[in-house]
């Protein structure tokens, strides 16, 4: 099968990787010209290291044409941040035919939602979060510590989901089907874990760099539990659109970043410490980073959100954005996932699951 990968970041590196090796035609897109020149004149070879051991693999192209990338793919998977969705989705408008199914690897919250409001379409799945544990060590080497995890992949719009995941599949036969993308947007792992970690670690980032072993050293049973407190609103929200989701530690647990007695005794500090695929990530360098501007604007903003909208009081999550504008200066407010760039604005709960499902507005 023809992918385009779109991302030259960790994940964009650990899927052209992943699916070079299983035999699929890739084409890896970024929008840096000077990295795709980098690629290229190495030969435009991928290094790896890490669960699938040490080798090297050549994508079919590496490109900053995104009209080349996505021409003639039967999927077209997105690994970028959440605060570069808009920048990839208005070019891509320009080049996606109505038949090509986007798949948002990960799509965030409300990822799939924004996606359909930019590109005025469907067929547009996204995962609850990335396939990958990887982090790049090189210009062209990337170390992946778990692959092809089981993630849970929604459908915009849900009718369609079964069409739509038969052709994911045959990339990622191990995804889980989710009721539709509300459920995938309520169930971003990193929405609920990274702000908390980012701001109660704030002092510990600026003083050192990041110099420490972020989930670790950094979620302490203290901000264990701040973790909690804030999954349990995520999953009061989730209850309002008629979903029962599991909690964070079940989550980390599924994905195969945690261990069972974890998941059990739904204690985040108990799952970080015995995350061992997750033991040696350094915390951030600085405030300035997508743990806090991608899970803000792409997590916990879309959740408040859905919350306010359905009337489900959120206090620690609506408290942490307006803390992490505090710290940043930012308005996450005005440039996350907010219900207009969902498209759900003024709809009631009831319109807002007809719309999921149907993917066309009740009159």
């Amino acid at each position: 099968m023809k992918i385009a990968v779109l991302g030259g970041g960790h994940g964009g590196f650990a899927s052209a990787v992943d699916l070079t090796m299983r035999g699929h035609r890739v084409s890896l897109f970024s929008f840096s010209v000077e990295r795709v020149n980098s690629l290229n004149d190495a030969g435009g070879v991928l290094e790896y290291e890490g669960v699938w051991g040490e080798g090297r693999c050549k994508p079919a192209l590496i490109t900053s044409d995104m009209g080349a990338a996505v021409d003639g793919a039967e999927l077209v998977m997105m690994n970028v941040p959440g605060t570069g969705h808009e920048k990839y989705l208005s070019e891509l408008k320009k080049h996606l035919s109505p038949e090509t199914i986007l798949y948002m690897n990960p799509g965030h919250s409300g990822g799939a939602l924004r996606a359909a409001h930019i590109l005025g379409r469907g067929r547009i799945a996204e995962a609850n979060t990335l396939s990958y544990i990887a982090r790049k060590t090189a210009g062209n080497r990337v170390r992946v510590s778990s692959a092809d995890k089981a993630v849970s992949v929604g459908v915009f719009p849900a009718q369609e989901t079964e069409e739509v995941l038969a052709v994911i599949r045959q990339a990622y036969p191990r995804i889980l089907t989710a009721r539709d993308v509300l459920e995938t947007s309520l169930s971003n792992i990193n929405a609920v874990f990274h702000p908390p970690g980012v701001i109660l670690n704030a002092g510990w980032i600026e003083s050192t760099g990041g110099k420490f072993r972020f989930y670790y050293d950094g979620i302490t049973p203290a901000v264990g539990r701040v973790i909690r407190v804030l999954d349990d609103e995520r999953m009061a929200v989730a209850a309002a659109y008629g979903l029962s989701l599991v909690n964070f530690c079940t989550m980390f647990f599924n994905a195969g970043s945690t261990t069972a007695e974890a998941a059990e005794a739904n204690d985040p500090y108990l799952a970080c410490q015995q995350s061992y695929a997750n033991q040696f990530i350094q915390a951030p360098p600085s405030l300035d980073h997508r743990y806090m501007h991608e899970d803000m604007g792409s997590g916990l903003l879309p959740i408040s959100e859905l919350g306010h909208l359905a009337g489900v009081a959120v206090p620690l999550t609506d408290a942490l954005v307006v803390a992490a504008e505090s710290m940043t200066g930012r308005d996450y407010h005005a440039e996350g996932v907010n219900l207009e760039k969902m498209g759900i604005a003024g709809l009631s709960v009831e319109q807002v699951l007809k719309f999921v499902q149907k993917g066309k507005k009740a009159q």
